[in-house]
């Protein structure tokens, strides 16, 4: 870490490779500095508004699940609550829809508290209804017709970002941290009600590693 805030960076994941550095999980971005030469991705607008109703839909259900008594639960790997953990999976489409309309993406809003937004100990409940409302909003953007401009270029603590490649990058980031809700679940002995599977995740680029 002392390493990292010696070149000035402050956020995690990052990859440097000689004097490059590229922050956060930006499939473009890591394929253009590692030199690779398979296909990055790129999931259309059909396909966005699709994945976007099935991951957050598929979220709420699991958030509903944990009961209240877990809230203060933290994960393994990292000392953030699950009530926490369940918040930042639906908060960062919202931060890529708020990012198009102030026309920047601080490191800042990658880490906004649950107490911050939804007030005092939000519920599960409070929780789940608050991904339902960001993917709300994200279909009336999204739908035709098209009330964002996603070639709008937006100041970004990761540099210059397409409004689209922002929300494309949201969308791999709630598929991400859902995939690994349902392992910290399993760590709490909840069986999740209708998972998704393999299918629902295909064609949304997401770190091979879980965690």
């Amino acid at each position: 870490m002392d390493e990292l805030l010696a070149r000035g960076l402050k956020s995690v994941p990052v990859t440097i490779w000689n004097d490059d550095v590229v922050i956060g999980f930006n499939p473009k971005e890591l394929a253009r500095l590692l030199d690779l030469n398979s296909e990055v991705a790129v999931v259309d607008l059909p396909t966005m508004l699709e994945k976007y109703e099935t991951i957050l839909t598929g979220a709420a259900r699991a958030i509903r699940q944990i009961p209240e008594e877990k809230g203060e639960w933290e994960s393994p790997e990292r000392q953030r609550t699950i009530r926490q953990f369940t918040f930042h999976l639906c908060d960062r489409p919202d931060r890529a829809l708020n990012a198009h309309d102030v026309g920047r993406y601080a490191t800042e809003d990658r880490g906004r508290e649950v107490e911050q937004v939804l007030g005092g100990k939000a519920t599960f409940e409070e929780i789940a209804k608050y991904g339902e409302d960001v993917l709300r909003r994200i279909k009336v953007a999204l739908a035709e017709p098209i009330s964002l401009d996603l070639d709008k270029v937006l100041d970004t603590y990761m540099g210059d970002k397409t409004a689209g490649e922002m929300l494309d990058l949201g969308l791999g980031h709630s598929v991400h941290h859902l995939k690994q809700l349902y392992s910290y679940m399993s760590h709490l002995e909840i069986e999740p009600l209708d998972p998704l599977g393999a299918a629902d995740f295909d064609g949304v680029a997401v770190p091979t590693e879980l965690f």
